[in-house]
């Protein structure tokens, strides 16, 4: 017997929204407006290698270790400026800060299309909403800016949650917030590793959004529960043919 879904949990970054621009263009953009001359492309590449060392030193935006949010940004962005070749200088901070506070909201992010319509013929379904992000306690009013908050009975960050996927903690607590058993909810995610894989350990369906139509890994064509979209519009067919086949076999 089919199991009607009662709970979709969404990742957020690069399944319900994407930066405008890439970091170093963002980066670099900032820095001008403070007098820094930086080329943008050399600012994505110590972006990345930076994001990296940090996410490894400091997990979890470093609330794990007892950094704020904000000290955790403010070092990546000044390593990030430093490793591109600006010099030292009081101005690195002011640039730390600004960009700290325009990613506070929903400026450099855009949602991608139907996002918003598809949400809300889920909810129209009877189905709760949820997120599950490694993000930090800025997401809430990144959501409201985008005007997607409202769609959602609760979102859940890595930082609220001290635990960041692919923890199955994290999935856990969801699950815990919604009140909902694995095996009446579906996630959906971008990310193999981090939202695909630990979901269906957890018993949960999954569905995973392949906007770039990468080569499916064979072991996944395993799960009965593992689905492929190319866009957030299919999930809405994927959550009524699951009701209608729950409809005619109960």
């Amino acid at each position: 017997m089919a199991v009607r879904p009662k709970l979709l949990t969404l990742d957020c970054t690069n399944t319900l929204f994407k930066l405008k621009r890439s970091p170093g263009t963002i980066y670099a953009a900032v820095a001008d407006s403070h007098g820094i001359q930086v080329d943008s492309a050399k600012l994505d590449c110590t972006f990345l290698k930076n994001y990296k060392e940090q996410s490894q030193s400091y997990c979890n935006f470093g609330c794990m270790s007892g950094m704020s949010t904000k000290v955790w940004w403010t070092e990546l962005v000044k390593k990030t400026l430093l490793d591109a070749g600006v010099p030292k200088s009081p101005a690195l901070d002011a640039v730390a800060k600004q960009l700290f506070d325009e990613f506070s909201g929903g400026k450099h992010w855009e949602v991608y299309p139907q996002t918003k319509e598809a949400l809300e013929a889920i909810r129209d379904k009877g189905v709760k909403l949820g997120v599950i992000s490694n993000f930090d306690e800025r997401l809430q009013e990144v959501l409201a800016e985008l005007d997607l908050c409202r769609l959602f009975d609760f979102v859940l960050t890595s930082v609220d949650a001290q635990v960041a996927k692919p923890n199955c903690r994290i999935f856990q607590l969801a699950l815990q917030l919604a009140g909902t058993a694995p095996s009446e909810t579906v996630h959906l995610g971008d990310n193999l590793e981090l939202d695909v894989r630990p979901a269906l350990c957890m018993g949960m369906h999954a569905i995973w959004i392949n906007r770039d139509s990468v080569e499916v890994p064979p072991e996944l064509l395993e799960y009965e529960d593992f689905h492929m979209v190319s866009n957030i519009e299919e999930v809405v067919k994927c959550i009524k043919k699951r009701r209608e086949k729950q409809k005619l076999s109960g």
